[in-house]
């Protein structure tokens, strides 16, 4: 009887184990690694950062894009300000532009910034920087269980 109940507790965890690990949203993995731009420029943006705790380890890099459609290649690029670590976390930088506000709305940050979460799925997030203002903003992305 003994053997039947210690079995029975070794299948509910082992079913409820197995139903987790189903649910769990599956990485996205880009394969596109960083190269460093370890020449950074003085700029008030450093400044905030190491004055948040932040260590600015890359200048600005662009990361070439290309899209195949149709046997057509479409190129395109991607803009990182700077790329900081905390605690041993990396974080890619976006500053503020005038002529390109950020919308904060769910939908404005997703329009924004979803490409860099997904692009670098290992970084801890996207920092958001206004230099002008010496406003600074982490953003991570996390799972909705609203829906």
């Amino acid at each position: 009887m003994l053997m039947l109940l210690i079995a029975a507790i070794g299948l509910y965890f082992g079913y409820r184990g197995f139903r987790s690990w189903v649910r769990k949203p599956y990485p996205l993995r880009s394969g596109i690694g960083f190269i460093m731009n370890e020449e950074i420029m003085e700029h008030p943006a450093v400044d905030l950062l190491e004055a948040a705790g932040y260590e600015v380890v890359s200048d600005k890099l662009k990361v070439p894009l290309a899209f195949k459609v149709d046997g057509s290649i479409l190129h395109s690029r991607l803009f990182i300000d700077y790329i900081a670590t905390k605690g041993g976390e990396f974080y890619l930088v976006r500053t503020a532009r005038e002529r390109m506000p950020l919308e904060w709305t769910g939908s404005g940050l997703r329009k924004e910034l979803l490409s860099y979460l997904l692009l670098y799925p290992d970084c801890a997030g996207v920092i958001y920087l206004d230099a002008d203002q010496g406003m600074l903003k982490e953003i991570t992305l996390i799972a909705d269980d609203e829906e």
